[in-house]
């Protein structure tokens, strides 16, 4: 099983979330740290945020970088990238 795979699976992400990237670097106070990279395809709609939408899916136009402290994996401190 791929990188990619077992991250997906691990996260649970369904379409059309997917992981883009995973990478080891070191924190700030100098221990390993995991970050995942997650996105989605130009052109993905989701449902709308917007109460009373009645459109099951909206295209979006426009996301801004977020990152979320995950549980740990294994001993390593785990953060999630995404543009939302």
């Amino acid at each position: 099983m791929d990188t990619s795979r077992l991250f997906t699976a691990a996260l649970q992400l369904r379409e059309p979330w997917r992981v883009e990237s995973v990478d080891f670097r070191d924190g700030d106070d100098g221990r390993q740290e995991l970050h995942i990279g997650i996105g989605f395809e130009a052109g993905s709609r989701f449902r709308c945020p917007e109460p009373g939408c009645r459109r099951d899916e909206c295209p979006v136009h426009d996301t801004r970088g977020r990152v979320w402290r995950h549980l740990n994996f294994f001993q390593y401190k785990a953060f999630i990238h995404a543009g939302v």
